[in-house]
């Protein structure tokens, strides 16, 4: 994920936000198979005219350690720009230009051995077009390992 701000982003091109110039590194959260996933809705107004897309990524983080609490807390202050990365390896960017908020999620321990034991953070962006995809192919795109 990458903090948000003005003109982190080159503009995007037939759905693609190119290679930047600047190299980006990303903190890389590495979520269990088959837990985590990106909606985006299409939001509509046929009498205003409107369409924007809301961005949801809901993204589960097993084991816990106790400096996640602090990771979390920071990811709640602000506006984020998020790299997805789905099971066919593309990226998109949640939240390009107005970023996305930590809008809710939870934390638990579980009951049983095969239970969550673990956070599930819900993240929002509302965007003007959907999560473009990011080329990845460059040599400025670093992802760093988080606890």
């Amino acid at each position: 994920m990458a903090a948000f701000t003005d003109g982190l982003w080159d503009a995007v091109v037939a759905g693609e936000i190119p290679d930047s110039a600047a190299a980006l590194t990303l903190k890389d959260y590495v979520s269990p198979k088959n837990t985590s996933s990106l909606t985006q809705t299409v939001n509509a107004s046929v009498e205003n005219g409107t369409v924007f897309y809301t961005q949801v990524l809901s993204l589960v983080l097993n084991k816990p350690v106790a400096a996640d609490i602090t990771e979390v807390q920071n990811l709640a202050k602000g506006r984020l720009a998020i790299v997805v990365q789905d099971n066919n390896d593309n990226y998109f960017v949640l939240g390009h230009t107005r970023g996305a908020e930590l809008t809710g999620g939870s934390i638990a321990t579980g009951t049983a051995l095969g239970d969550l034991n673990g956070y599930t953070l819900e993240f929002t962006g509302e965007e003007a077009i959907p999560a473009p995809f990011l080329d990845s192919t460059g040599a400025n795109l670093t992802f760093t390992t988080t606890a």
